[in-house]
């Protein structure tokens, strides 16, 4: 058996071949990368390495030859870009790895989505994985319209699919969520809390998501099906406490109104749009951070016997403990 992993470069695609690695020593694994750049944390483990792009369906094709199996988690998430690069990506890329994949007969495709396709206004928590889907970011909406292309090709074409829809993902290698609340603290600045900080967030681990999807893998009556994977909940407030916690810091709250975050955000994202820079505040960040969001595990529970090892303090310090070794505090 042949694996490969896509987005292995990321936190959670080296995570994911990491996960692999244990659990199938003898197996080649494989990671899909875009240049000659070096990567010693995965050869370390022993992937070998083929030249891919998503969005370049000739170079999936060559690099899909005898790749049995799957996992993709190659995507484009980032704040603020152009729309059109969250459908070249997610959209039309992951398409090009399914066409690949089927025309190398590929057995096994495992998928990683998100929680954000539900949106931000949901209303009979905790969710479950039937909950309507309606999409308020461009990031969302490519996600789940990629989700629907997984399974569409596996009923045509007859190969197992399964996925996973994480929340915000925390711990090494966290170049956007962490980074961001541990700023606050560190450098003392005012903690903006929409209405009370009482809106309760969802988070995972790294490795949950790795361990989620790899069980998935091997759980023959997860074909088909999509997943959540949480690792554990808090409220707004109580983050920042916890990132006080951790880095010795006393978190410095403002509480602000939901329109005036907005308002706040909409200007912050037009000066960064004028500097070609990336805003201190958006109005995806707003919305997460202020609205409950509560999720399911049961369906992960009862068919694939997952079960988190992480807690959100675990997952913070971390990330936190990443950040120091690579000096980015």
């Amino acid at each position: 058996m042949t694996i490969l992993v896509t987005g292995a470069t990321s936190a959670v695609g080296y995570f994911i071949a990491k996960k692999l690695r244990e659990e199938y020593p003898k197996t080649e694994i494989k990671a899909l990368i875009r240049s000659d750049k070096k990567y010693p944390d995965l050869e370390e483990l022993g992937i070998n390495f083929v030249k891919g792009d998503l969005t370049d369906k000739e170079s999936l094709v060559q690099a899909l030859k005898g790749v049995d199996d799957v996992y993709n988690a190659a995507g484009e998430a980032r704040d603020d870009i152009p729309s059109r690069l969250y459908y070249d990506v997610n959209v039309t890329g992951t398409k090009n790895l399914l066409e690949a994949f089927v025309e190398n007969k590929g057995k096994k495709f495992l998928h990683i989505s998100t929680v954000g396709i539900y949106g931000y206004k949901i209303k009979n928590q905790p969710i479950k994985e039937d909950y309507p889907k309606k999409s308020d970011h461009p990031y969302h909406e490519t996600k789940w319209i990629a989700e629907q292309l997984v399974f569409k090709y596996a009923r045509e074409y007859g190969f197992f699919a399964s996925a996973v829809r994480p929340p915000y993902i925390v711990g090494p290698m966290d170049r956007q969520i962490a980074p961001r609340i541990f700023d606050y603290l560190l450098k003392e600045r005012k903690i903006p809390l929409v209405g009370t900080g009482k809106a309760i967030i969802s988070f995972v681990h790294h490795e949950d998501v790795a361990k989620a999807l790899v069980m998935c893998g091997a759980t023959e009556e997860a074909n088909g099906e999509a997943f959540h994977v949480i690792g554990a909940t808090c409220t707004a407030k109580e983050l920042f406490e916890l990132a006080g916690e951790i880095t010795n810091k006393e978190p410095i709250f403002q509480e602000i109104s939901f329109p005036l975050a907005i308002t706040a955000a909409v200007f912050s994202e037009a000066m960064a749009k004028l500097k070609r820079s990336t805003p201190k505040i958006s109005r995806r960040r707003v919305n997460q951070f202020s609205r409950t969001r509560v999720y399911s595990l049961d369906k992960i529970n009862e068919i694939v016997g997952f079960e988190p090892d992480y807690n959100t303090k675990d997952a913070f310090q971390d990330a936190f403990n990443w950040m120091k070794e690579e000096k980015l505090v």
